[in-house]
């Protein structure tokens, strides 16, 4: 059968897609692959743990922190400082996986982590502000950059395959160190103290960073053992490539911007805002630990249940569909936050993130081809940081010129946040319907169609380069 040409409108379930010939013959990774991931997990485990280390211990730190009355901003100030640098770093570094490669750049990262949570944890144990903001600043530069890193290591053994449900299963491990850290935090603190606590995530980050390294040696050596192509780079990516990236691609961004900034700069106040609200009327040990748990459920939901939702994405498809409910969904939690019950909440908000990480990670790499898949996770993720930099001072500001308990504008803000996450979500569901669908077919017909049609995109480029075809033609195609 003879494969459709770009302009065709196709079926949802086009059957003619069983012509295009398969992009990845590469042969079969057998079970290293599942050993990687793991090892991949756990790279990630002790830096989301140590990552939100601060926002477990709002409350124990305001206590040691009792002589600054700008501590809310400072506090907000540690998630700036780590996303400041982070609006360009990813993009920098999504580059350089594109030039030389992901190996050396996760070692390299790990090591940043490591040392830039023992430099807070230092801080944070002698009450020093300008150790602990230095401290985020190097944890920073490792942080963000190592899932671009990771992302690419995961495409090279999974792409075509169960793509969905290892990013899935790599965000549950990770978010299921947020979780333990939220649990379990609050209760080292109360009994040793926040600075023995912030130790205790430096311990988890030294053995994430032997866990990444491993993963890079068992991807080089079982790699080369088995055959396996190494992925594609491209020495002449640059910002030039990067701009010339679809315009698919840059809808996800904006709404990963928009949605990531309505739930991680949340996260980072909820223990203040259910302490001063929904627990205010209880001593303040057990508020603080009750908000503790109730914070727990965002990432608990979305690290059970991100795995099972990879693989029914994978199977089923509809990516943009579901990325249009999860905001939806988010906008009108926010609307009834102030009168839900915290619980039912945070579980909301862990099934936004648990569909929208599940549905929108691996929407990219079926947007962007493969020897551009490191400057596009670099993009996706310093736009991301970008919002992450900002939100907080926007929080900080609002929450200090307010009055005690009152968090009526901060939760309009994170609503509109919603309202327009929605509206890039409209989008990407509007945009598809041009490219055949391609984010709404199971993981291995997306692939191969996305495959056909960057191709097509790749000869009408060279054609157009030559002066065969006029640019509204190759704009056509």
């Amino acid at each position: 059968a003879r494969c459709p040409k770009r302009g065709a409108l196709l079926p949802p379930f086009y059957p003619g897609l069983a012509c295009v010939p398969s992009m990845d013959p590469s042969p079969s990774p057998g079970a290293a692959r599942w050993v990687i991931l793991l090892l991949t997990c756990g790279g990630l485990f002790g830096q989301f743990y140590a990552f939100d280390n601060p926002s477990a211990l709002n409350e124990q730190m305001q206590q040691d922190f009792s002589w600054d009355s700008q501590f809310q901003y400072h506090f907000n100030l540690l998630y700036s400082v780590y996303s400041f640098p982070n609006v360009l770093l990813p993009l920098a570094m999504g580059l350089a996986v594109d030039w030389c490669g992901y190996r050396s750049l996760i070692c390299a990262l790990g090591f940043c982590v490591v040392l830039g949570h023992a430099m807070v944890s230092l801080g944070a144990a002698a009450s020093s502000w300008p150790l602990m903001i230095a401290g985020r600043i190097v944890f920073g530069l490792g942080g963000e950059s190592m899932q671009v890193a990771q992302s690419c290591l995961l495409l090279r053994w999974f792409k075509g395959k169960e793509v969905a449900f290892a990013l899935g299963v790599n965000l549950s491990f990770a978010r299921g160190g947020s979780v333990i850290n939220d649990i379990l935090s609050p209760w080292i603190a109360s009994r040793y103290g926040a600075g023995d606590a912030f130790w205790f995530g430096t311990l988890l980050c030294f053995g994430s960073c032997a866990s990444n390294i491993l993963s890079v040696a068992l991807d080089l050596i079982h790699g080369e053992a088995i055959g396996l192509p190494e992925a594609p780079t491209n020495a002449e990516s640059g910002l030039l490539g990067a701009l010339s990236l679809r315009r698919q691609f840059w809808y996800l961004c904006g709404l990963c911007v928009f949605l990531y900034s309505a739930i991680l700069p949340f996260n980072n106040i909820a223990s203040a805002f259910f302490v001063e609200t929904a627990f205010a009327d209880l001593p303040l040990l057990e508020a603080q630990q009750r908000a503790g748990n109730v914070m727990s459920i965002l990432f608990l939901a979305a690290a059970l249940g991100t795995p099972v939702f990879g693989l029914v994405i994978d199977n089923v498809g509809m990516r943009s569909q579901c990325l249009v409910g999860c905001s939806a969904v988010l906008t009108v939690t926010y609307v009834s936050m102030a009168s839900a019950p915290p619980a039912f909440s945070m579980f909301c908000l862990g099934m936004v993130f648990m569909v929208f990480a599940g549905a929108l990670w691996p929407a990219i790499a079926l947007v962007v081809a493969e020897k551009q898949l490191g400057t596009a996770y670099g993009v996706a993720t310093a736009a991301q940081n970008g919002g992450l930099a900002f939100t907080p001072l926007v929080v900080g500001y609002l929450q200090a010129n307010s009055a005690p308990g009152d968090f009526t504008e901060i939760l309009t803000l994170f609503t509109l946040c919603g309202v327009v996450g929605g509206g890039f979500a409209v989008l990407i569901w509007h945009t598809n319907q041009e490219t055949n669908g391609v984010l709404d077919l199971p993981s291995d017909q997306a692939a191969e169609m996305a495959a056909l049609m960057l191709a097509e995109d790749d000869e009408a480029a060279a054609m157009l380069s030559a002066g065969k075809i006029k640019k509204d033609i190759a704009a056509y195609l």
